[in-house]
C-alpha cells in the first residue's frame, strides 16, 4: 500500500496519546474506588460493574480514528478487478509431432482439452480467436465473443507438416490489429497464448514477430509441451526437440511468461491459470472512501454500544 499524502499519517500519534490518557484515567478510577473503605457498601451502592465490557467502545473508537486518519493520507492499493473487455488469440502448433502419444491421449488431444477448459473459464465479454500453424498459418476462427464457435474450431485441429512459429504469431497479430480498439476508441487489452512442441523450421523469424508484438504492446504467453528431446512420431520419423529457449525469448520480449507442460494434467493447469490472469486485471486504486466509511461505521458502533451499556459516549 502506498500513500499520496503520507505526512497525514503523523496524526496517528494521537492514538497512543489517547490510549495513555485512557489508561491513566482507569488507574485514577481504581484508586478512587479503593479509598471507599466499605467495599460491601460500595458494591450495594454501585451495583455490579461492567467488567471488561467497558473497554470495548474505546477500543472501537480508537480503530475508527486510525481508519479515518489513514484515509486522510489517500492510500493506494493494488486490487484485482474483473475485465470488461479483452482480446485473446489462441495459437496452436499443429505440426506432425503433435500426434505424439507421450502425453495422454496425444499432444494434440491434450492441447485441445486444455484449450476447451481455458475458453470455458473466460467471461462472455472476452473475445477469442484461434490460429493454427504448421508449414503455414491458418485462421481457424477470427476474434469473436461466440465461445461455442471457438470450441468448435478447437476440435478441428489436426496435426501434420512442419513448424512455422513466426507465421503463427504474425497471423495472430494481424487479427488483433483489426480489433485493437472498441467503439469508443479505447485500446482493448490483448494477449496471445502460443503452444508449441518443437523448433521453428519454416516461415518467418519468430523473434521478428515477437518484436512486432512488443511494438503493439501485446503480451505473448508461450507454452511448451511434450518431451524436451526428440521423440518418434511414427513411420520411422522423429520430431524436432522442443525449443524452450526460443519460447522463453518470445515471452520475455513481450512481457509474457513461458510455461512448460510435460504432462496432460500440467497443461490443463497452465491453461486454467492463464484464463484467470486474463479474466482479471490488477489496478492501483485509491481506497480513501472505503477507509472513511469504515471509520464512520466504527464511530457509530462505538457510540451505540456506549449508549446501550452505559448511557454515555466513550
Amino acid at each position: 500500500m502506498t500513500f499520496q499524502w503520507p505526512l497525514c499519517l503523523i496524526a496517528l500519534i494521537i492514538v497512543p496519546v489517547l490510549t495513555w490518557l485512557y489508561v491513566a484515567a482507569q488507574k485514577r478510577r481504581r484508586t478512587y474506588a479503593i479509598r471507599f473503605t466499605n467495599l460491601s457498601l460500595l458494591e450495594r451502592v454501585a451495583g455490579k460493574g461492567p467488567g471488561m465490557r467497558r473497554h470495548i467502545p474505546p477500543v472501537i473508537f480508537g480503530l475508527a480514528l486510525i481508519a479515518l486518519i489513514t484515509g486522510m493520507a489517500r492510500p493506494m492499493a493494488v486490487i484485482a478487478l474483473p475485465r470488461d473487455r479483452a482480446n485473446v488469440m489462441l495459437v496452436f502448433d499443429v505440426s506432425g509431432s503433435m500426434r505424439s502419444t507421450d502425453m495422454t491421449p496425444s499432444r494434440i488431444m491434450a492441447a485441445r482439452q486444455a484449450a476447451h477448459l481455458f475458453v470455458n473459464a473466460l467471461p462472455a465479454s472476452v473475445q477469442v480467436g484461434v490460429i493454427s500453424f504448421n508449414n503455414v498459418a491458418e485462421v481457424r476462427a477470427p476474434l469473436t465473443s461466440d465461445h461455442s464457435l471457438i470450441q468448435h474450431s478447437i476440435d478441428t485441429l489436426q496435426p501434420g507438416g512442419g513448424t512455422a512459429i513466426g507465421d503463427g504469431l504474425n497471423a495472430a497479430l494481424d487479427q488483433l490489429r483489426q480489433q485493437a480498439k472498441d467503439n469508443n476508441g479505447n485500446i482493448i487489452p490483448a494477449t496471445i497464448v502460443l503452444l508449441s512442441d518443437g523448433a521453428s523450421n519454416s516461415g518467418s523469424d519468430p523473434m521478428q514477430a515477437a518484436q512486432r508484438a512488443h511494438q503493439q504492446h501485446i503480451r505473448v504467453n508461450t507454452v511448451g509441451v511434450g518431451a524436451r528431446s526428440s521423440v518418434s512420431v511414427g513411420e520411422g520419423r522423429a520430431s524436432s526437440a522442443l525449443d524452450e529457449a526460443a519460447l522463453k525469448a518470445i515471452a520475455d520480449q513481450t512481457g509474457g511468461r513461458y510455461f512448460y507442460a510435460g504432462a496432460t494434467k500440467t497443461l490443463h493447469q497452465v491453461y486454467t491459470d492463464l484464463s484467470r490472469q486474463i479474466s482479471w486485471m490488477t489496478e492501483t486504486t485509491e481506497i480513501s472512501a472505503l477507509l472513511s466509511a469504515l471509520g464512520v461505521i466504527l464511530f457509530l458502533l462505538a457510540g451505540c454500544l456506549s449508549l446501550r451499556w452505559f448511557q454515555h459516549f466513550p
